[in-house]
Order: structure tokens, then C-alpha cells, then sequence
């Protein structure tokens, strides 16, 4: 017995119509995979309210993109621009998820720069105050100095256990040194060179003999103090 034959025309309309019927099916498959990995969340954590709503902004156009197109360099690249950030951790949750936990720089002092306030940052950077919406109280720093040059002080400080706390002014002059006003009034010049030395004598100097009747502590000159009394 012999099957009925079809025709050409029909054949070609059934794979059309097989063709089309499986081109939607794929078509729909496709777009609901590509919709269920795209980013619809950012998950930020380490900063504060305020913080977390300027860093949102600047990651807004990563969503809806497909998380396995947005690579961690792109998001860093995008942070870089808040310096009070110290460090980055960047985690895909599958799928449609980042989160984010960022850790803050410590505040080591303030300063000005062209006439704004700026923060000075640990991380070696210079923070501008309207990314930080918290109050610190902190030493001011004044003259045209490197970021570096300061932190080189303040390590020196540290390291010799000088008690940074008290220190509410540093000032920088041209010829590369530093000046120290305490909070009791006592003002440290320090050399150009040699500042580990210097803050050695100085120690030795604060442990050792009454200083409280001591404006200036002069110790610009090598093998030299001079000490001028509040009276002079």
C-alpha cells in the first residue's frame, strides 16, 4: 500500500510553519534567560546612608545589564572617584544580584586646596569634605604640601608613640619642614632632615623637664635646642 503523497507546496509550508513555531519558542527561551540575568540589584554595605546613595547614582547604568558582562574592574573603575574609600569587595550573587562591602579610610587631618575643604585620607588621598557626610575632629594641616610628605610625618609620629591627639595644627613651609602647635599652646619646629632624631629629643625633652611654662621648642638646627619661655 502505498502513502499518499504531499506535495511540494504543503512540505514547504509545513517547514515554514514548523520553522516560524520554532523560531518564537527559541526566540522567548533566549529573551527569558537574558531577562533572568540581568542585574537587578546592588547590594552596598561599610558606608552610611548618605554615602550609599552617591555611590547608588554612580552605578545606576549597570542595571539591567547582564551580570555576567559587568566585570569587577568596570565596577572599581566607577568607585574611584569616592577616595574615602580604602578597600573594595566585589561578590556576584547569581542570579541578579552584586554586593558590595566597601571599608573607609581612616581621617588622619584636614586641610584646603584652592579654597575647599579637604579631608586627608590614610589611604593617601586627598578626600573632598562633600563626600563624607560625617563630623570629624581632627588636626588642621596647612601649606602646599604632597599628600606623602604628611603621611611620612605622621608615620614618624606614630612610630615614636608621640601622642598624635594633641596635635591641633601642622604647618609646612617651602623648605620642606614642619612646624607642630599642641593643644597647650607648645609649638615644635622640626628640621627639614633628620625628623626621627628630632622627635627623639623631643621626648626626651617631654619626659624629662617641665615644660609648661615653654612657648617654642626649636630644633631646626643640628645638635641644637632652643627653648623661649611663654614670658619672651
Amino acid at each position: 500500500m502505498m502513502l499518499p503523497s504531499i506535495s511540494k507546496y504543503k512540505l514547504y509550508l509545513y517547514l515554514f510553519f514548523f520553522i516560524f513555531l520554532s523560531s518564537i519558542f527559541n526566540f522567548k527561551l533566549v529573551n527569558n534567560y537574558q531577562d533572568k540575568f540581568r542585574l537587578k540589584s546592588i547590594n552596598i554595605t561599610g558606608v552610611s546612608y548618605e554615602e550609599k546613595k552617591n555611590i547608588e547614582k554612580e552605578l545606576y547604568n549597570l542595571e539591567n545589564i547582564n551580570i555576567f558582562k559587568i566585570t569587577e574592574d568596570k565596577i572599581l573603575e566607577k568607585l574611584t572617584k569616592f577616595n574615602f574609600i580604602e578597600s573594595i569587595n566585589v561578590k556576584k550573587i547569581i542570579p541578579s544580584s552584586i554586593n558590595i562591602n566597601l571599608s573607609k579610610t581612616s581621617i588622619l587631618g584636614k586641610t584646603f586646596i584652592n579654597g575647599e575643604n579637604f579631608y586627608i585620607g590614610k589611604n593617601g588621598k586627598f578626600i573632598n569634605s562633600n563626600q563624607i557626610f560625617e563630623q570629624y575632629k581632627t588636626a588642621t594641616v596647612f601649606g602646599e604640601f604632597e599628600i606623602n610628605q604628611f603621611l611620612n610625618l605622621y608615620n614618624i609620629l606614630k612610630n615614636q608613640k608621640l601622642e598624635i591627639v594633641n596635635i591641633e595644627e601642622y604647618y609646612y613651609f617651602k623648605n620642606r619642614r614642619w612646624d607642630l602647635v599642641f593643644s597647650n599652646g607648645l609649638i615644635l619646629k622640626l628640621p627639614s632632615k633628620n625628623i626621627m632624631d628630632s622627635i627623639k629629643i623631643y621626648k626626651q625633652l617631654i619626659d624629662n623637664d617641665d615644660l609648661s611654662n615653654i612657648k617654642i621648642i626649636d630644633l631646626r638646627v643640628i645638635n641644637q635646642i632652643i627653648m623661649t619661655n611663654q614670658n619672651e
